[in-house]
């Protein structure tokens, strides 16, 4: 006579079935996820009008040298865990520059380069060269916010008639954008405009009152 051996504990070896499966199918989303998350990015080129300014314009001829490297700004940064991040704010920032310069001061033209040995502007002021020093940015899951977050650290560059630096001047803006408003690039767009719309008001209400500035372009009363 032959004995047949009952299957034991059927229940237990199809739940495990079950679950192996579903362990293998997490696996490949996972990876599929992390493929499709390495070969993504994030781009913003910002553009953007900024509001004129209704301000007593400074009694100064003001030179502008914008760099190559201003003109043509670009950051990218890949996160971890994240998509790289590509930002071009090179177009906007002369943009911005040109609306604060001109509200700011009487006359204003475009100069070929910033200044040093030989470089002596006839009929200016000063001369005036933006650059961007730092640019950093912060995502929502970052600040366990709802935010995206913008900091942009200028500096001006001075230079009197003769190509001599007088000082240069660090300006600091922030900007934040809420992320239930917007896509992530079009918020991370906004938070950048309005970082350069705080910049903007720190120069227009600050340029005067730089001590430096002041000595060397305004005490004496020259124009």
């Amino acid at each position: 006579m032959t004995l047949v051996r009952p299957t034991r504990y059927p229940r237990f070896r199809r739940r495990l079935r079950t679950l192996t499966a579903a362990a293998a199918r997490l696996r490949a989303l996972t990876m599929i996820a992390t493929l499709l998350l390495v070969g993504c990015s994030q781009s913003v080129v910002v553009d953007a009008e900024f509001p004129e300014a209704v301000i007593p314009a400074l009694p100064l001829r003001i030179g502008i040298h914008y760099s190559d490297a201003f003109r043509g700004y670009q950051y990218t940064e890949d996160l971890p865990n994240d998509v790289e991040w590509y930002f071009d704010l090179g177009g906007v920032n002369t943009k911005l520059f040109d609306g604060i310069f001109s509200a700011l001061f009487d006359i204003t033209s475009v100069v070929e380069n910033a200044g040093g040995d030989g470089a002596a502007f006839f009929g200016l002021d000063a001369v005036i060269s933006p650059e961007i020093e730092a640019f950093e940015f912060s995502l929502p899951r970052q600040s366990r916010s709802d935010q995206y977050a913008v900091w942009i650290r200028y500096n001006l560059h001075i230079h009197d008639p003769t190509g001599t630096l007088i000082t240069t001047w660090p300006v600091s803006a922030y900007g934040q954008s809420d992320a239930r408003t917007f896509g992530a690039s079009a918020a991370m767009e906004e938070a950048i405009i309005r970082a350069m719309r705080d910049a903007a008001a720190s120069i227009i209400i600050g340029f005067a009152e730089e001590q430096k500035i002041r000595e060397a372009l305004l005490d004496d009363g020259d124009s």
